[in-house]
């Protein structure tokens, strides 16, 4: 298993962790581990719960402090965990880090957690958060033309499917997608899924437990539950998958996004190798993690529509942080 010198010392240091042994624990300390969510001088954040179609959901709205009058292009952004951890401040410094950047708005949705809301609900808020930005975007001064999907490991999954759901239910149209290390595919039977199994780095345990947890015995193939089992994946938006290299779900990433290819889609893909899943939490000041966040940034820039942004940057501004991204 190569890994990249830059991240040897970090992966030293890090512990043997089993983070669905002790799922309350787990939740405390990525909780810890996150941002806090409050405004700053760069970027104003609020707190929402909406009416969408469904329970109320809770949501977050990051926009640039010093923004002017023109409409913003909006991401909708869904945060990593397993889809059993985390919340808003899980992607709280990619947030903002984005708002203040790009000069976009980034709405992020407090989905429900499993295992005690299994399949569908996430899907459900995080498709009901893409239809209340559309039908809310005049309100809110945003520009409905130029909306994305972007999110990180489990938050990727949610995000494909998503776009799936917009394309098949002829909903909001989606510019951009950004898949981010995505766990995108339950059967867990890639050469990458049996292969890592390190029990200091996201493994093939860690992968299986947070499906088991979502699905909880149900249909893997029904609805929009796990988007590498749907067989059709025409018409979706261009997309940027990056994947890494020491990571349980890369060749499912590769494979998905190799397929999106074949669907006559654009997609660009970036493998980031010598480094584990979700490096840039673990390692944000590596060199090939600076690499990899200016590359997906500046796509996502250019996929979104922003000209003549305020720089696009390296890093997540993501400290401390080691865990609660999955």
């Amino acid at each position: 298993m190569f890994l990249d010198p830059e991240f040897l010392p970090v992966y030293e240091a890090l512990p043997t962790q089993d983070v669905f042994a002790d799922l309350p624990a787990a939740r405390v300390a990525a909780s810890a581990a996150s941002g806090d969510g409050k405004s700053d001088s760069t970027v104003d954040v609020e707190d929402r719960v909406v009416l969408a179609n469904g329970p109320p959901l809770s949501l977050r709205l990051y926009t640039p402090a010093s923004r002017g009058t023109d409409s913003l292009p909006v991401a909708v952004w869904m945060h990593g965990g397993g889809f059993v951890l985390g919340g808003p401040n899980a992607e709280d410094a990619t947030c903002r880090r984005l708002a203040a950047e790009l000069g976009i708005a980034v709405v992020a949705p407090d989905y429900r957690l499993a295992p005690e809301n299994p399949y569908p609900a996430a899907f459900d808020d995080c498709y009901a958060a893409l239809n209340w930005v559309a039908d809310q975007a005049d309100a809110l001064g945003l520009d409905a033309s130029r909306l994305a999907l972007g999110g990180h490991s489990a938050g990727a999954a949610l995000a494909a499917a998503v776009a799936l759901a917009a394309r098949d239910r002829e909903g909001p149209r989606i510019r951009y997608l950004y898949l981010g290390c995505p766990v995108i595919d339950d059967r867990l039977a890639t050469v990458s899924a049996r292969a890592v199994t390190d029990p200091k780095l996201f493994n093939h345990r860690a992968a299986a437990a947070g499906w088991r947890m979502y699905l909880q015995g149900g249909d893997p193939g029904a609805g929009y539950a796990v988007p590498a089992r749907t067989e059709d994946l025409r018409g979706l938006p261009p997309a940027y998958v990056m994947v890494a290299g020491v990571d349980p779900a890369r060749d499912e990433g590769l494979e998905f996004a190799a397929r999106l290819g074949a669907a006559g889609n654009s997609v660009e893909v970036h493998l980031v190798p010598g480094m584990p899943h979700m490096f840039d939490v673990l390692a944000p000041a590596a060199r090939v993690t600076r690499r990899a966040v200016a590359a997906w940034t500046a796509a996502f820039a250019d996929g979104i529509g922003v000209t003549g942004g305020r720089g696009v940057t390296g890093g997540r501004g993501v400290t401390g942080g080691r865990g609660g991204h999955l």
